[in-house]
C-alpha cells in the first residue's frame, strides 16, 4: 500500500481548496499540498473524507488501493488517479492525487463565451474516454471497470492542455467493488423506465440503486449531452416529457441517427455512444434545442 504520513498538525496548517462557483464536495474536504522533489516542486490534491468508518469508506479504500494498484494497466493520462492513501495520526482518511490547474466541466458548459461547437468538441473527448475505457476493459482483468458516476462535476477541464480530464475516480467501478451512487442512477431518473436494461441492485448491503454496466455508463453520458441541449435536468423529465423534447429535436432538424442514439436510452436496444454524430449539431440547433424556445 502507498501511503503518505502526515500528523493533524500538518493537516491544519493547510488551506481548503474552494471549488469554484460556490460548488460543494459533500463528502470530503480538498487541499492542496506543496511537495518538494530534489530542485523540483509538485503540488499534490488531497481528498480528505468525513467519515471514516463503515461499509462506504471501506468500499472507498478497497477503489482507491485498486486504482494505484492497476495504475500502469489502466495507463490513461485523461484519469487523475489517486497515487498515495493519506493517514493521518495513524488513521485513514483519504487518498492524495496529482494537482491539475482546472475548471469543472460544468463551468465551461455554463460559459457563455466559450462558442458551442468547441463544447461540443469536449464531449468528444469524453466519448474517447470511455472508449479508452472500454478497450482496458477488454484487453486487462479489469473488465467491470467504468466510471459509474458519471456527471458534469466529474469532469474538469485542464487549462493548461485544454483536455477534458476526469475526477473523483474513488467513485468507479473496479474490481468487483460495490457500486458506488450515481447522480443519474437513482429510481428518480429517466432509467427507471427500463427495468431490463438498467437492473436494480438487490443485495442486502447495497450503497448504490443499480447495477453499474457501459449501459449505464453511456446513459449517464447522453443525459450530460441532453442536460446541455435542453438546459436543464433531462434526467428527472417524465417519459412523455422526454419523448416531446425528442421530438421537438426532430423538428428542428437535428441529426436522425444522433436523435436515435438519444431515444436508445429508454428502449430494449443497446445504448450507442453518439460521437459519431455530435459533428452534425449546428451552433443554431443547440440554440433553438433550449426548452426557452421550446413551444
Amino acid at each position: 500500500m502507498n501511503i503518505m504520513n502526515m500528523s493533524k498538525y500538518d493537516l491544519r496548517k493547510m488551506k481548503k481548496f474552494s471549488l469554484a462557483n460556490g460548488l460543494i464536495n459533500t463528502e470530503a474536504d480538498l487541499f492542496i499540498l506543496k511537495v518538494k522533489n530534489g530542485w523540483n516542486t509538485e503540488y499534490k490534491m488531497l481528498k480528505m473524507f468525513y467519515n471514516n468508518s463503515g461499509l462506504g469508506f471501506s468500499n472507498k479504500l478497497f477503489t482507491i488501493n485498486e486504482l494505484i494498484d492497476k495504475k500502469d494497466i489502466i495507463d490513461m493520462n485523461e484519469l487523475v488517479m489517486p497515487e498515495k492513501i493519506v493517514v493521518v495520526n495513524d488513521e485513514v482518511r483519504g487518498f492524495a492525487m496529482p494537482y491539475i490547474k482546472s475548471i469543472s466541466f460544468e463551468t465551461v458548459l455554463n460559459d457563455n463565451k466559450i462558442d458551442n461547437l468547441k463544447k461540443i468538441e469536449y464531449f468528444k473527448q469524453i466519448s474517447s474516454i470511455l472508449k479508452n475505457m472500454d478497450e482496458v476493459r477488454k484487453k486487462s482483468e479489469l473488465s467491470d471497470f467504468y466510471l459509474n458516476d458519471i456527471h458534469e462535476n466529474n469532469f474538469v477541464l485542464n487549462s493548461e492542455t485544454d483536455k477534458v480530464n476526469v475526477v473523483d475516480l474513488d467513485s468507479c467501478k473496479i474490481a468487483d467493488n460495490k457500486s458506488f451512487p450515481g447522480r443519474y442512477l437513482t429510481t428518480a431518473s429517466l432509467l427507471r423506465y427500463n427495468e431490463i436494461k438498467y437492473s436494480l441492485l438487490d443485495e442486502p448491503d447495497r450503497i448504490a440503486d443499480y447495477k453499474v454496466t457501459e449501459e449505464t455508463d453511456i446513459y449517464c453520458y447522453i443525459i450530460m449531452i441532453l442536460n446541455y441541449l435542453y438546459d436543464g435536468r433531462v434526467d428527472r423529465l417524465s417519459i412523455e416529457e422526454f419523448y416531446r423534447f425528442i421530438n421537438y429535436l426532430d423538428d428542428i432538424e437535428v441529426n436522425k441517427e444522433l436523435i436515435e442514439s438519444f431515444e436508445k436510452i429508454v428502449v430494449g436496444a443497446p445504448n450507442v455512444n453518439p460521437v459519431n454524430y455530435l459533428d452534425t449539431l449546428s451552433s443554431k440547433q443547440i440554440a433553438k434545442a433550449r426548452k426557452l424556445y421550446q413551444k
